[in-house]
């Protein structure tokens, strides 16, 4: 594989990173980018013997690779998993046929299944520590980008907000972000992932009221006093696309304003 034209290699945040050169049709980009395709490699201990170059060359016989990411420790020593993509998502089905053999051939054990790409997280809070949704929602966008959050009211003052991410490698760099500025939330917020087997029922969180939302997030009356917000549809400004949907009672649907690219 020559990874000098065909395919990049970098290291950031825990992550080796091998990547495909080729620009890519918008379209397939942004569904690769929200995880079409992607598998989980688990691989059996001791990780030292497993060298992602060596990985990526076998994968790359199948097909054309979107992208690998292979975790490393501080000694950038894999930590026992990595992430694969393939260009054409349909291999998936395919390469956990066939790579697991492939992969022993060379003495490698690798387990492969497909990617859950877990991508919300739940953060719990408290209005007692003088945080509404509101101003959660709002030192949230100071702190990291999200798609969107979902906030209930699950006991009074008490709130659950289930924030969305483009996909889990995102979600991940952002619960780290969070957790070491969880006291930006209050003494007793704490962040964690939704799994995948956890459900919410919309029955369960109901409110007494809700705020109206104008274009710059800002609500017609006091909002000190309420447990959701809704919108209205504001007017954009050229270059940009508005992402918000209205919601029910007991429900807060904050979405950013965001930049086309």
């Amino acid at each position: 594989m020559d990874f000098q034209t065909k395919y990049s290699k970098r290291h950031l945040n825990g992550t080796i990173y091998i990547a495909t050169r080729r620009v890519l049709e918008e379209k397939l980009r942004s569904e690769l980018e929200s995880g079409a395709g992607e598998l989980y490699l688990r691989f059996k201990a001791p990780f030292a013997a497993y060298d992602i170059e060596k990985i990526a060359q076998l994968a790359g016989e199948l097909g054309e690779i979107y992208v690998i990411r292979f975790k490393v420790d501080f000694r950038n020593e894999s930590r026992g998993y990595a992430f694969l993509q393939y260009i054409d998502a349909s291999l998936q089905a395919k390469a956990m046929e066939v790579l697991k053999q492939r992969f022993r051939d060379i003495s490698l054990d690798i387990n492969i299944l497909p990617s859950r790409n877990l991508r919300e997280l739940v953060m719990i809070t408290s209005a007692g520590t003088c945080l509404t949704p509101l101003k959660v929602y709002q030192q949230m966008l100071k702190l990291c980008s999200f798609n969107s959050v979902r906030v209930y009211e699950y006991r009074p003052n008490t709130y659950m907000h289930v924030f969305s991410y483009v996909n889990n490698e995102a979600a991940t760099l952002a619960i780290r972000h969070i957790r070491t500025n969880i006291l930006l939330f209050g003494s007793a917020a704490h962040v964690s992932w939704l799994r995948t087997n956890q459900t919410l029922d919309h029955d369960d969180f109901v409110t007494e009221c809700c705020q109206q939302l104008d274009s710059q997030m800002k609500p017609e009356s006091n909002a000190e006093s309420c447990s959701c917000f809704t919108f209205s549809r504001p007017q954009v400004e050229e270059g940009q696309q508005f992402q918000g949907n209205a919601t029910t009672c007991g429900i807060m649907q904050l979405n950013e304003c965001k930049e086309e690219l």
